[in-house]
């Protein structure tokens, strides 16, 4: 449903800065491209929710930060509007995970970490653990082998050549799984590759929402003076710092 907006039309449709707001509460300021938020731009959520980086079609999609009202935060790639790809969750209990997502679920390889100091590095599936892991204590005791629906149903043996078991997974293909999940941890908190474009995004993003908020103020202008053909007129931008705040916190 479209909301109010006030900024840039071409060809009677939204195009280039803008600002839209909806009865909700709901608003947006950025880029659009032919009607549909396309590009950098800040989504305000009416639940409190903030989302901050690129945008396809009118979805979030690239690279973004999705800060929650309940103080949880999502670093990291999206695609058409979900969690997809690399990226790193803070979770409002302290919990931290970090690696492959899915379809807006941990899926693939990843490190959780717990706030009592409990960690899970391994594999998977539709937020899940499934598949080969290794859970490590806070006392640095482990627990590893093959996960199923998030418990450990296969324990592994550190025997190569005489397993405990006939049905007990090898120690080296755990670690095999344990690697893979802390690669894919450091690529999701790789500057280089992840964060240092999420912070491009987002600082695009607040360019582009401080542009809107001008194209906005002329086009109210343009209404009530529209003999007006002087751009001169000054406006000031504001900088969105809670935005800014809350990101870089």
């Amino acid at each position: 449903m479209s909301g109010r907006y006030e900024g840039d039309w071409v060809d009677g449709k939204y195009d280039g800065y803008g600002v839209e707001t909806w009865a909700r509460g709901s608003r947006y300021r950025g880029q659009y491209r032919q009607g549909l938020r396309n590009g950098f731009g800040v989504y305000r959520f009416y639940t409190g929710d903030v989302y901050a980086g690129e945008w396809a079609n009118g979805q979030s999609h690239g690279c973004g930060v999705h800060t929650c009202d309940d103080g949880s935060r999502y670093v990291g790639e999206f695609k058409w509007g979900v969690k997809h790809g690399l990226g790193h969750y803070h979770f409002r209990n302290g919990d931290t995970y970090a690696g492959e997502y899915f379809a807006d679920k941990m899926h693939g390889f990843g490190v959780y970490r717990f706030a009592n100091g409990h960690r899970y590095e391994g594999a998977w599936h539709e937020g899940r653990r499934q598949g080969l892991g290794m859970y490590t204590f806070r006392n640095g005791e482990t627990q590893s082998g093959h996960w199923q629906n998030g418990i450990m149903n296969v324990p592994s043996t550190q025997n190569n050549t005489y397993p405990v078991s006939p049905v007990a997974v090898y120690h080296s293909k755990v670690l095999n799984a344990v690697q893979e999940a802390r690669r894919a941890a450091e690529k999701a908190y790789d500057v280089a590759k992840v964060d240092e474009r999420v912070n491009r995004s987002v600082a695009a993003a607040n360019r582009a929402a401080n542009a809107a908020r001008v194209a906005a103020v002329k086009a109210v202008q343009k209404q009530i003076h529209p003999r007006t053909t002087s751009d001169e007129i000054p406006i000031p931008i504001v900088q969105d710092w809670h935005i800014s705040q809350q990101l870089a916190a």
